[in-house]
């Protein structure tokens, strides 16, 4: 139930808040509009026929093996997070399953509302795993802060993919320019961080405290980087769960029959091109935007038909979808959480007990 200062503050909303509200959702149905669109011609140029064929072909043996690497790579990311928490919290001890479940819970919002809103959810659910009283303290600002620092090492990781992806297939110069692109992000990323602490001292006011705030927060958080014993620990695991990523997408391949003729390569090319194009997700899952970078890579340069890679694309996100809600329906159950919840985002979830 919410608070009474919760009721308040939804009370006195200013009215900018419905407008952006108004601007989000027209954003959204127009970007499912567009999407919808394209795929209908898309397959409509392809052939219904020759894509339900592909779906209907799969191996349920190694679609349910890709389901539970898929569900595997995400305990890994946890523990991972957990790393990145113990660091920045030396005083307290981080247990796994609450960060297993903000986790889950991340991935499951994430999958399910456009944007990228799992993000806040996910710190939200593990500061009130930390304590609501230490939450409204600042907790919530440090673990936003830890979310950073593992997406400066899932960055990392990606540009590694994509390096090796490049280096060991016969990809398009199209796709080196997105590995350049994706290492272009993670320099900007630091050189901002680094500049937003040398100037964040040279501010005064309100605007100050904040920037001040939001800086400890991200110092906190990149305090594993300086941990030989927990950074060791954040870096494996966060590979572990690319690697079986990377197994999941490649058993998938298998489950279609396509993996003589796309091999570890290709997974490794798919998993790449989905995760760039998903930096900025413009509907629920990406859907769409996704089966359309398995298009481009499939058959773009691996030569696949057309039917087979989109087939391929519509099992990966299915298995994606599935993985999000087997981890995170009983983690929203055992957090007391429910969809409406999730639907009202972050102030939904913060006024929860």
């Amino acid at each position: 139930m919410a608070t009474a200062p919760a009721e308040a503050r939804r009370r006195t909303a200013p009215p900018r808040t419905a407008a952006l509200t108004r601007t989000r959702l027209l954003g959204t149905a127009t970007a499912l509009t567009a999407t919808t669109v394209g795929g209908i011609v898309g397959v409509h140029r392809i052939g219904v026929r020759p894509i339900v064929d592909g779906v209907a072909a799969s191996n349920p043996a190694w679609v349910v093996v890709a389901l539970s690497l898929m569900c595997l790579a995400m305990a890994a990311r946890a523990v991972s997070w957990r790393a990145i928490l113990s660091a920045a919290l030396p005083e307290m001890r981080v247990r796994l399953c609450p960060v297993l479940r903000a986790t889950s819970i991340g991935v499951l919002v994430s999958a399910t509302v456009p944007a990228r809103a799992g993000e806040p959810a996910r710190a939200l659910v593990m500061a009130r795993n930390l304590g609501a009283g230490r939450a409204r303290r600042g907790v919530l600002g440090l673990v936003l802060g830890t979310i950073i620092a593992q997406t400066i090492l899932n960055l990392a990781a990606l540009l590694a993919l994509g390096a090796l992806t490049v280096a060991t297939s016969s990809v398009d110069i199209g796709f080196r320019s997105l590995a350049g692109l994706g290492a272009a992000a993670l320099v900007a990323a630091l050189v901002v961080a680094v500049v937003a602490t040398r100037v964040a001292p040279r501010l005064r006011g309100r605007l100050a405290h904040r920037v001040g705030a939001a800086i400890e927060s991200l110092r906190a958080g990149l305090v594993v980087f300086a941990s030989w014993r927990r950074a060791p620990e954040a870096i494996i695991t966060l590979l572990a769960a690319w690697a079986l990523q990377l197994l999941s997408c490649y058993a998938l391949l298998a489950a279609l029959g396509l993996e003589h003729h796309a091999g570890l390569g290709a997974a490794g090319a798919v998993l790449f091109a989905v995760n760039v194009t998903a930096a900025i997700p413009v509907t629920p899952s990406n859907l769409g935007v996704f089966q359309a970078a398995c298009i481009a890579v499939l058959a773009g340069a691996y030569g696949l038909r057309p039917a087979d890679a989109l087939a391929y694309g519509i099992v990966l996100q299915a298995v994606e979808m599935a993985s999000a809600v087997a981890m995170g329906a009983p983690a929203l159950v055992r957090e007391g959480l429910g969809w409406r919840d999730l639907r009202r985002g972050a102030p939904a979830l913060a006024d929860r007990p």
